[in-house]
């Protein structure tokens, strides 16, 4: 049995601490916040859970052989360094870092260890939706893909988000699933944007990027941030033989009283739930195989490498270039 500490126990880390103990043969012997009664709470169902409020006693904790990481994005690459020096294997929630200097910190350090410990936390690889598109686009159902395009949208914070943030912590999503989905690099990016507040020029509400990958097939990713209706995300592949779509969300489509209609998801948790699950199920039985698996800490790297030049491109108003990328050896 795999023993488990977790980092963070806000709504994703509270989630990973129940999937992880209901549906996982692994124990969770641990868990860190800040906030210890919300940590308590967190594992009240949970025998004997150490509850610590400082990431050092966790990681150095030796009844916690790995380790997943669900505290706010900024401190994701400084707690993976930590779990990478103590050789603790470790789930990470997306993203890797919130630059890209921390996320290439993060990569070196792996790549000096020598051997994968990370696995980040992209779970659209892992939801059903998802798995069926890419297991369509695998068997050749499509032919050669020509293009990718999603939509993913969701109910306004209290306080408008700025450009960077949409784009790092939400669209960085959709980055991945586009080079997962068409296993291309991305060759350039051009952003244009819909601000959140007029006086301040740095929020958005509505991103939309073009990605042109290497291979010359293309990409488009809408990202509304405000969309007023719920949270949804929707994939298309277009193919030179065919496309193919996501499923909807499974809420069954209802007709009362002459109006037709389906329901909309109010957050991430609720419409990636069964995907979650399947996740750290993977996870775990990758530990208790010895055995890497999942996206990689090169994919948490590569997806920032994309969002950086977003980023640049939103700030610049033109497209920009995307590095060209050598993958190190150990994530052949």
């Amino acid at each position: 049995m795999v023993k488990v500490g977790v980092i963070g126990t806000g709504g994703m880390g509270s989630r990973h601490v129940r999937n992880l103990h209901r549906y996982t043969p692994a124990e969770v012997v641990a868990v860190m916040d800040l906030d210890r009664t919300r940590a308590e709470a967190a594992v009240n169902f949970i025998p004997g859970c150490a509850v610590y409020t400082d990431v050092g006693a966790l990681i150095e904790d030796p009844q916690v052989e790995a380790v997943v990481i669900a505290s706010p994005d900024s401190f994701h690459a400084s707690t993976a360094l930590r779990c990478i020096a103590a050789g603790k294997p470790t789930l990470c929630e997306k993203p890797l870092a919130t630059t890209l200097e921390d996320a290439r910190k993060v990569l070196d350090a792996e790549v000096a260890y020598g051997r994968r410990l990370l696995m980040l936390a992209f779970m659209r690889e892992y939801d059903p939706a998802h798995r069926a598109l890419k297991d369509a686009a695998e068997r050749g159902d499509l032919g050669e893909l020509l293009m990718m395009r999603g939509t993913h949208t969701g109910y306004a914070d209290p306080h408008p988000r700025t450009t960077a943030d949409v784009i790092v912590n939400s669209a960085i999503h959709d980055i991945h699933s586009a080079r997962w989905l068409l296993q291309q690099e991305v060759e350039q990016v051009y952003v244009r944007r819909v601000v959140s507040d007029s006086a301040r020029p740095e929020t958005c509400r509505l991103l939309v990027t073009q990605l042109t990958f290497r291979n010359g097939s293309l990409g488009v990713l809408e990202m509304n941030t405000e969309s007023g209706f719920g949270y949804q995300v929707d994939v298309e592949l277009t193919g030179s033989l065919g496309a193919a779509r996501t499923a909807r969300a499974s809420a069954p489509m209802m007709r009362l009283a002459g109006r037709e209609f389906q329901t909309i998801d109010d957050d991430w948790l609720i419409r990636f739930d069964p995907a979650y699950i399947l996740e750290v199920q993977a996870w775990v039985q990758s530990l208790m195989e010895g055995r890497p698996s999942g996206p990689s800490t090169w994919d948490g790297y590569a997806a920032m490498v994309v969002a950086d030049a977003c980023i640049k491109s939103s700030e610049a108003g033109v497209p920009q270039a995307v590095p060209e990328l050598l993958r190190p050896s150990i994530y052949a």
